[in-house]
């Protein structure tokens, strides 16, 4: 069997067993909606759109439609700085608090399963297998 067709193989199977609602629950955590919340919460200054717009690495305007989208939603406040007005002040609510409250227990709970399931050990080891591939795709 050829390398191309081992690849072929290989994508078919990754694609058969990879955990999507799992994994994307901590892909949303991590982007878009629940990265602007989860950096609300655990940050211990005044965030502005910018610095969100800089940790996200996507334009002003797409974080300006995504911060429209979530103060819709009741998600954030966005207020004028009080310092500077050319800058806005992005603000987590109490539903924004509850929003990212609820998809880490999400994420505690399945992982927790998980390691009831499959056990720690393998766990750990499918970590460091996929540390090993993204080391060598980042090469």
């Amino acid at each position: 069997m050829s390398a191309r067709d081992d690849a072929q193989e290989l994508i078919s199977k990754i694609c058969s067993c990879r955990p999507h609602g799992f994994l994307g629950k901590i892909d949303e955590s991590r982007r878009g909606i629940g990265f602007v919340l989860v950096y609300l919460e655990e940050s211990d200054h005044e965030v502005i759109a910018g610095e969100l717009s800089r940790e996200l690495n996507v334009s002003t305007a797409r974080i300006a439609a995504l911060l429209k989208s979530m103060e819709k939603n009741g998600l954030i406040l966005r207020e004028r700085s009080v310092s500077d007005a050319r800058h806005t002040v992005v603000k987590i609510t109490q539903a924004g608090i509850d929003y990212v409250e609820k998809l880490k227990e999400q994420i505690l709970s399945e992982m927790e399963f998980l390691v009831e399931k499959v056990g720690k050990e393998e766990l750990e080891e499918f970590i460091r297998i996929s540390q090993k591939i993204r080391k060598a795709l980042e090469e």
